[in-house]
């Protein structure tokens, strides 16, 4: 569930102007294409580290000892130790052969920044040094994640990177977290949504248990086979029937094995998929509904099934509050505005915000193309827009909450 919603000041406020200089802005497009060229894979973002640690100690900013193998907090230490807010920006690659023609094409083969953590992690730069700028009257104190492994496959063992960051604790005091992405849409506008904006992610994997016989003599068997086409069919009676169909919402059936012969009706049938929501009702009902569903269908036919439900990251879910402040400061820097639309993708910041309230906005980098594509290309000329709105609503959340 998200976290509760935090009471800030009703004060009003008059936003200080933020702007670049063209020394930043040309730094800040640099050090972009630098991060472009070198891709690293998640868990493995050593020479990306070690570049973000060099731009920060070149500007005086403070790297905390957080313990992680890859992945830097820094921190700007305001005029007062409290209140506490955290930036995010992620770091890690992909592993796609880069397709873009551009000329700062990655040159490690097989890897490419093809969702835009190049992007994401220049602006987190960029609003850490406006912040440090400013520590001598900032009323509070900044901490600035650049996250590894957002793309990681998380396990068990190897959480996923929001997750190795809080388990951490350096982001025990942290009061609201703030974090951009990149996205297609108008160059610089900042695309903003109240509530869920990406989808929890789950996973289900389902075995059917029937009864082995003779393709010919399908009566001395239970066919799972037929048990196993039912209840895929079944499933979709969660996501139209049971589910409302204002908030986005998809279960899909991805892998499905049954037998090995072309004449034996196999004991077994095995199917697993994702549900992706994001409302938090809607992902608890979709694990009641589809469970009874598979259970109930099986049954019907004299099978069993043995279900295993696996909630991973939940959906990112802006706060109310933070939303309307963060309108604010788009108004007040005279930053293009978009709305927001809701996508079922993952994105691991909601772990961020299951600890405490804030906002996670999209910045509009131009037609894209696709994401986690080989020819994935965001204007670099958004990267201004984000740094300001970052490094805007960092100031005014350390005011709201004083």
């Amino acid at each position: 569930m998200p976290a509760a919603a935090t009471v800030v000041s009703e004060t009003a406020s008059c936003s200080v102007p933020v702007t670049l200089s063209d020394s930043l802005n040309l730094d800040l497009q640099e050090w972009y294409r630098w991060f472009h060229r070198h891709p690293e894979l998640s868990y493995k973002e050593f020479n990306t580290t070690a570049r973000i640690r060099e731009i920060l100690e070149s500007h005086g900013i403070e790297i905390l000892d957080s313990g992680l193998n890859t992945g830097v907090v820094a921190v700007v230490r305001g005029a007062s130790a409290t209140p506490v807010i955290a930036l995010r920006g992620d770091i890690d690659g992909l592993p796609i052969t880069e397709n873009t023609g551009l000329d700062y094409t990655s040159e490690n083969t097989g890897v490419m920044h093809g969702c835009g953590h190049d992007f994401n992690l220049t602006v987190a730069l960029g609003a850490a040094i406006l912040l440090n700028e400013r520590r001598d009257t900032l009323p509070g104190t900044v901490k600035i994640i650049f996250q590894p492994a957002e793309e990681g496959r998380a396990t068990a063992q190897r959480p996923t990177g929001a997750v190795q960051v809080l388990n951490t604790g350096v982001l025990d005091d942290v009061e609201a977290f703030f974090g951009t992405h990149d996205a297609a849409g108008p160059v610089g506008a900042i695309l903003i949504r109240e509530g869920g904006i990406t989808g929890a992610v789950d996973k289900f994997q389902v075995t059917i248990h029937g009864k082995g016989a003779h393709a010919a003599k399908p009566e001395d068997g239970i066919d799972p086979i037929t048990v196993l086409t039912n209840v895929v069919q079944g499933l979709q009676a969660v996501i139209g029937r049971n589910l409302d169909p204002r908030h986005p919402r998809v279960l899909s059936v991805t892998h499905v094995e049954a037998g090995s012969s072309w004449n034996v009706i196999p004991q077994d049938a095995f199917f697993e998929g994702t549900v992706r929501t994001t409302e938090p009702q809607d992902r608890i009902l979709a694990k009641e509904r589809a469970v009874s569903i598979i259970n109930n269908t099986a049954a019907a036919y004299g099978a069993t099934a043995d279900v295993s439900w696996f909630f991973g990251s939940p959906s990112v879910f802006n706060d109310t509050g933070w939303t309307r402040i963060g309108r604010e400061i788009i108004a007040e820097q005279g930053l293009a505005v978009d709305e927001d639309r809701p996508q079922l993708g993952g994105e691991d910041f909601s772990y961020y915000l299951e600890r405490k309230p804030g906002l996670f906005v999209h910045i509009g980098a131009g037609q894209t193309g696709a994401a986690h594509g080989p020819t994935f290309r965001p204007d670099p000329a958004a990267i201004g827009s984000g740094v300001r709105f970052l490094t805007a609503i960092a100031l005014r959340a350390l005011e709201k909450l004083q």
